[in-house]
């Protein structure tokens, strides 16, 4: 039986990201290699539209990495976290889904490895990066406020040395056959986040070093009320 043919018209903005998806899905099957003919025979768009829309293949290798980014900090913003009150629990969660991101994203080995290298790419990972330190130390300061943190750091240098770290660690995983498991690549982050933050007075249990950050509020929570319980 035939398929009903779609006569919804379609927009300059399915276009554009039409070629945008085209570009990534080309980058992950040509191992960084794009050409804009092929870009557009696989969005089914002219050739013309592609650069009318990018002005040009790098300025198309700029808009998928910045949408690579976006969708990055999505991932593994506050709100995909949701409210979660303890620091370390919620920056805990956030690695893990940053490790998450990469693993299921076909264009992370990319974007973190050859791509870094081109001029248009290295930019936008750039102005990416200055945006995380800005709210990176924002969320330092909070953490030092909040008791977690030594107050002798520099939130900015503490945070840039942390995000370069945990970017090689993460770029190194990406690229080795096979790759670690995430969870166990979450926990060594996680480790060097805490070793690097000098994190918490209080050194973690070992049941608590290998938990979820839910199950980590469950084992604390567990653990006040024995306490409590003994006191009595």
């Amino acid at each position: 039986m035939p398929r009903t043919r779609n006569t919804q018209p379609r927009t300059a903005g399915d276009a554009a990201q039409r070629i945008l998806d085209a570009a990534a899905a080309e980058l992950v099957a040509g191992n960084g290699s794009l050409e804009m003919l092929a870009v557009a025979r696989r969005a089914d768009v002219s050739v013309g539209l592609a650069y009318h829309h990018f002005g040009s293949k790098g300025g198309l290798l700029a808009a998928v990495a910045e949408d690579f980014y976006a969708r990055l900090d999505e991932a593994a913003g506050n709100a995909a976290i949701g409210d979660v009150a303890d620091w370390a629990i919620r920056e805990h969660e956030r690695v893990r889904l940053a490790v998450s991101f990469h693993y299921r994203e076909p264009l992370a080995p990319l974007m973190l490895g050859r791509l870094s290298a081109e001029p248009e790419v290295a930019a936008v990972e750039k102005a990416h990066f200055e945006r995380q330190v800005r709210r990176g130390a924002r969320n330092i300061a909070q953490g030092q406020e909040r008791g977690a943190i030594p107050s002798r750091h520099d939130p900015s240098l503490l945070v840039a040395m942390v995000l370069g770290g945990v970017r090689a660690g993460v770029m190194t995983a990406l690229a080795r056959k096979p790759r670690p498991d995430a969870a166990m690549l979450t926990r060594e982050i996680w480790n060097f986040v805490e070793s690097a933050t000098h994190l918490e007075a209080r050194p973690r249990t070992e049941e608590e070093r290998h938990a979820t950050p839910s199950a980590t509020l469950r084992i604390r929570d567990r653990a006040k009320t024995a306490t409590t319980g003994n006191r009595g």
